[in-house]
């Protein structure tokens, strides 16, 4: 028998040897230890890139989480972000309405993962072409309608700026854990959706408050 084979089944041996609970202590250890080395380094976040430090600009711009309404394009975002991105447009059930939309599924800011979606600005004549080239059409139960571009207009609408930027945490905040974070809101309004939009217009933020699920935070020049 060669050395290498000998020591394997030595080292088998040993561990039938162990009591249960140590191996399954062990495998635990050697898990974690795993799970440490594989995780991607994350460099902390700047405090002016968290969410409750956006800012309203005199301009109409919003700086938020590190990027800025009608100047940072959704391939930008997706460089800084380094998620994979989703473009779609989107219109009601008569055809009206239209949107283009940037869907990123997984992004951290700092502690916090979230997804986000960037809405863009799309002359209407372009983004109308667009929508009239699509490749695929999806209709939902309301009948409203949701397009896939074409490859090359997928890659003109995110090379295009957005104008109003959804997070959506994965964690619901409560009211207190909300106005620890970003203070108390300038006004509260009941919408027509049932729930409290909690306005900050100095961040250039609209938080609807969702107690059954989580909050979403539109960003925009108000």
């Amino acid at each position: 028998m060669s050395p290498t084979k000998a020591k394997q089944t030595s080292l088998m041996q040993s561990l039938k040897k162990m009591p249960p609970f140590l191996i399954v202590l062990l495998a635990g250890i050697v898990l974690f230890v795993l799970m440490l080395w594989m995780s991607p380094d994350r460099t902390p976040t700047p405090e002016e890139q968290l969410p409750w430090n956006a800012v309203a600009l005199e301009n109409g711009q919003v700086k938020v989480i590190g990027l800025t309404t009608l100047e940072t394009t959704a391939l930008q975002a997706q460089r800084f972000y380094k998620d994979d991105i989703t473009v779609k447009i989107f219109s009601k059930k008569d055809e009206s309405g239209k949107s283009a939309e940037v869907f990123f599924p997984s992004i951290h800011i700092g502690t916090i993962h979230a997804s986000m979606v960037l809405k863009l600005k799309v002359d209407p004549d372009k983004l109308q072409a667009i929508y009239d080239r699509g490749v695929k059409t999806s209709i939902n139960e309301s009948g409203n309608r949701e397009v896939t571009p074409s490859q090359e207009d997928d890659l003109f609408l995110k090379n295009q700026p957005f104008t109003l930027l959804t997070l959506i945490p994965r964690k619901s905040l409560s009211e207190e854990a909300i106005q620890k974070r970003f203070g108390a809101p300038q006004r509260i309004v009941k919408e027509s959706d049932g729930l409290d939009h909690w306005f900050y217009p100095k961040k250039g933020l609209e938080l609807i408050f969702d107690p059954k699920g989580p909050e979403a935070l539109q960003y925009y020049a108000m």
